[in-house]
């Protein structure tokens, strides 16, 4: 219960702030500081991508991966009741005009970037106890947020696409795109660092 409550609260923290600030940098930084806070409970995923990379990498078993996607779920969920209870001065997301395969690959190029580095150092054997996991998780979403935003809204997480398909700021058929960019990036991280560790 404790590690669901951990990956609720960081997915809450983080699409919150991605939902109100409009900013990139802000919300990176929101994951930055909540992967630190929350990492040594649940792991600090936050992110159903990297959840599934996990999996994959043989450090979460099923049943808690899918309850952590239950926990990530309920946060952006949470994120986006918040969001309209403020309120909000200004459009968070600019309409996308934009194919759906190069909002697809935008998407998946940049969730994987985001499950990848995630797996290198927070599991990787040979990084354990570094002192700059948060920073380059949260590093890692800066990069991709800020380089797709006019493509995809640059969710780079399928639960933060979750809190912007209900927020309305992006198109509704935009759920597909944040799911499987997920299961295509979370999954190819994983196969990735495989390749990269064999022996890890």
């Amino acid at each position: 219960m404790n590690k669901l409550l951990a990956e609720f609260l960081g997915t809450f923290f983080f699409c919150a702030v991605a939902l109100l600030s409009s900013n990139p940098l802000a919300a990176a930084g929101a994951l930055a500081v909540t992967v630190y806070a929350l990492g040594y409970v649940s792991g600090g995923h936050f992110n159903p991508a990297v959840s599934l990379a996990v999996w994959l990498r043989g450090q979460l078993d099923k049943g808690e991966m899918l309850r952590f996607w239950g926990a990530q779920a309920a946060g952006a969920v949470t994120a986006f009741l918040i969001y309209k209870l403020l309120g909000s001065s200004h459009d968070v997301i600019r309409k996308l005009e934009t194919p759906a395969f190069r909002a697809l690959l935008g998407e998946t190029g940049f969730t994987f970037l985001v499950a990848f580095t995630f797996l290198h150092v927070r599991t990787a054997r040979q990084q354990l106890g570094n002192a700059y996991f948060g920073a380059a998780v949260g590093l890692a979403h800066y990069a991709g947020a800020s380089s797709i935003a006019r493509l995809s809204a640059g969710a780079c997480n399928p639960a933060l696409g979750l809190a912007f398909v209900l927020a309305g700021l992006v198109p509704g058929w935009m759920i597909l795109i944040y799911l499987l960019a997920g299961l295509i990036g979370g999954g190819a991280a994983s196969v990735f660092y495989r390749m990269l560790n064999p022996n890890d």
